[in-house]
Formats: structure tokens, C-alpha cells, sequence
């Protein structure tokens, strides 16, 4: 996975997108450090990953990792998601001996209708001088915020800029435990696991001497458009994300009120998507875009970028999406993993199979590995902490 994390597209010509087929050779496991402690499997991922457990596996004698690798301009999480599973459907009926028709199982969309929703929003703010403003005073905001982890994480001089990457991974009964409380505690997963990445920054800057009694933390949430288009949006491939800003501010003391803060940050995310928030964003940017740099050229030079202190993408449970395959194929894991050298860490979560899969993507321009390992050691630690009296 670290090569095809680094793999360079030509974008002029293409392909935009490669692949890698590997054989896992030892029998189950993975060669690479792997533990499992209090129900929470961690990894550091530069190779192939540890299946999920699964007692039906003796009937697949052959064993092999399948690595996707996507230009983002093409393909969106859900798109990404997709195609893994006519992956592993196509290549069990390969097996299996079915006919192989050439219907299309999905179709490429440009971003039409999405531009129509932002032209329309573009227009709303256009004739608002408030909500004009509002949008305004907030980019201005953001544009002064000093990114928290340079407050945690000085960069050495002469530092080798990457994309890296750690894994975790819930079992199926602390998986259900969680699902359960965020029930109970009637917020979703996102809203609980962004209370946590904030509970866990917090603890961080309190290590390192950055003591508050609230921490304004800015972080965005990347969203999937089809939700606001008409019709069935099913086979509608492409890119199609989006994101919604959030300052979230986290008091000192979260953790003695994590549910409360976390139907906060429930509360005001569900506004969002419901207003069309990320629409209403891209408008904006519209309206100013003559005074925006291209993605080439902030890649280059980031320093004029407004960074959040972290992002987060959640694609829910994936399992239909991805099948769990058939017969002749068994799919026992999938991940998904963002290169970026720009953000500081996209926190990457998702579902499969009744497990709670995580990655955390960083940048070794704004995290060390030591930071990356602590921040992602907190966040857990504290997951458990706040389902321990669950069923």
C-alpha cells in the first residue's frame, strides 16, 4: 500500500488508476506488527493488512491481497466502494462459469446536477448581504486559525514529506457495544467519533502545556452529493464529495460530558447536511474564485492553505457495497486510504462485516509517527472508556 500511496497518474494521458494483486503467503496473517489489545487490533500500515477473522475460510485454500488504486478526480469513497464489489461479484462468476454479460454496472456522471444545486445556492447568497457576510466572517475565521498540531509537533528541518498511515480495527462485540450507546445516546457513529478525535486532541495539548478551558477545533467532514440529487443515484460513479466545515468548541473538561458535547456536535452536523451546507461552501468558493489557488499549486506551496486541524470521511457500513462475495470468493477485509502530504490527518472510518474498520491518514509534515500513535491510542482508549457500561 505505500507504493500505490505514492504511485504518480498522468493526468494528461492516464490511466488513473493502477492495481496490485499479492499473495498472502502466511497463512491467514499478515507479516507485519499487529496486536490485538482490549478488543482493538492496531497496525501500522506500510504492507498488507490481517484478515478479519472468519471460521469459513478453510474452504478458500488461496489467499491474496487485491490493492485499488484511484486518481480522487474520478473516484469518490461510494464509487471507490463499488467497484470492489463488481470486483469480487465479476471474479466469482469468472470462477463459477457464468456468462459474463456486457451490461454497464455503473455509470461515470459529471457534476451537472451538482452545479445546478450550487448555482442555485449562488444566487441565495448573492441576493443575501447577511448570509453574504455570515459566509465571509466565517472563511476569515478559519483563515486565522493556527493548526493545533504545530503546537504539539515542531518539523525537523530537512524532513521527507509523506503520506502515512495507522490502522484500527474493532472486534464484532465492541463494534455492537458502540452502535449500541450511540443508540442509546441517540447520536450517530460520526457525531461520537468526531467527539472523540476532539476529546483526544484536547488531551494532547494538554500534554504538551496547551491548557484552556475551550479549545475552538476546526474540522471537516467530507460528504457524498448524491444525497441531494433526484432520483436513483444507485450507479451514479464518479467524484461526488463534498465538505462541511465545523468549529467545534471542546471544554477542557469532555470528557466528564462526552454524551452532551457529542449530541452537540450531532446536533449541529445534521443541520448542516439538512441546510445543504457543503453546497452553500461551494457557492462561496464561486464567488470568490478569482482570488483561489489551483490544488497543484497549494500542493507545492501549502502554506496559503487554510488547514482544519483534522478531517474525517465515514462511509457507514460498506458490507452491501462491497458484498461479501460468493462461492468461489470470499472478501474478509477492505480499507480505504487517502494519500494527501497537504492536511495534517483525515481520520478514515467505516463498517464491514459487523467490524469498525479505522485509519488514520497523516502527513509527516504536520504529525510525527510518535503523535499519530498517541493521538490514535487516545481516541480509543476513550471509545472503550465511554462503552464500558454497555451490553
Amino acid at each position: 500500500m505505500a507504493c500505490l500511496k505514492s504511485y504518480q497518474y498522468n493526468s494528461d494521458t492516464g490511466p488513473l488508476w493502477c492495481a496490485r494483486l499479492v499473495a498472502d503467503t502466511s497463512s491467514g496473517q499478515c507479516e507485519q506488527t499487529t496486536s490485538m489489545v482490549d478488543n482493538i487490533s492496531t497496525g501500522h500500515s506500510g504492507q498488507a493488512s490481517p484478515h478479519i477473522p472468519d471460521d469459513n475460510l478453510v474452504s478458500f485454500p488461496h489467499s491474496y491481497h487485491l490493492f485499488l488504486g484511484f486518481h480522487h478526480s474520478i473516484v469518490d469513497g461510494f464509487s471507490a466502494m463499488k467497484i470492489c464489489g463488481f470486483t469480487a461479484t465479476l471474479l466469482n462468476d469468472v470462477i463459477t462459469g457464468k456468462p459474463i454479460n456486457d451490461d454497464q454496472l455503473g455509470e461515470f456522471v459529471s457534476r451537472e446536477e451538482t452545479m445546478e444545486l450550487v448555482l442555485a445556492k449562488k444566487a441565495l447568497i448573492e441576493a443575501d448581504p447577511l448570509l453574504m457576510k455570515k459566509l465571509t466572517d466565517e472563511a476569515n475565521l478559519r483563515k486565522d486559525k493556527e493548526l493545533f498540531f504545530s503546537r504539539i509537533y515542531q518539523i525537523p528541518e530537512g524532513i521527507e514529506v509523506k503520506s502515512l498511515t495507522l490502522e484500527r480495527q474493532l472486534d464484532t462485540t465492541t463494534t455492537r457495544k458502540f452502535l449500541n450507546k450511540c443508540r442509546a445516546e441517540k447520536v450517530t457513529i460520526h457525531s461520537a467519533f468526531t467527539a472523540l478525535a476532539d476529546a483526544a486532541l484536547v488531551e494532547l495539548l494538554a500534554e504538551k502545556g496547551v491548557v484552556q478551558d475551550t479549545y475552538n477545533i476546526f474540522n471537516c467532514h467530507s460528504i457524498n452529493l448524491r444525497r441531494y440529487w433526484k432520483g436513483d443515484v444507485s450507479k451514479s460513479l464518479g467524484c461526488h464529495v463534498s465538505v462541511i466545515f465545523m468549529n467545534t468548541h471542546t471544554p477542557r473538561n469532555i470528557n466528564e460530558i462526552f454524551w452532551d458535547f457529542a449530541r452537540s456536535v450531532h446536533q449541529e452536523l445534521q443541520s448542516k447536511l439538512k441546510s445543504g451546507s457543503a453546497l452553500e461552501e461551494e457557492a462561496f468558493d464561486l464567488l470568490k474564485s478569482d482570488s483561489m489557488d489551483t490544488f497543484e499549486a497549494i500542493a507545492d506551496s501549502p502554506s496559503g492553505l487554510v488547514l482544519p486541524d483534522y478531517n474525517t470521511t465515514n462511509m457507514g457500513d460498506v458490507t452491501a457495497l462491497v458484498t461479501e462475495g460468493g462461492d468461489h470468493i470470499r472478501v474478509t477485509r477492505v480499507m480505504r486510504s487517502i494519500s494527501n502530504t497537504v492536511l495534517a490527518c483525515t481520520h478514515v472510518l467505516h463498517t464491514f462485516r459487523g467490524r469498525f474498520l479505522y485509519l488514520l491518514d497523516y502527513s509527516t509534515r504536520h504529525l510525527s509517527t510518535e503523535t499519530a500513535e498517541s493521538f490514535c491510542n487516545k481516541i480509543f482508549d476513550n471509545l472503550l472508556n465511554v462503552i464500558q457500561d454497555c451490553i
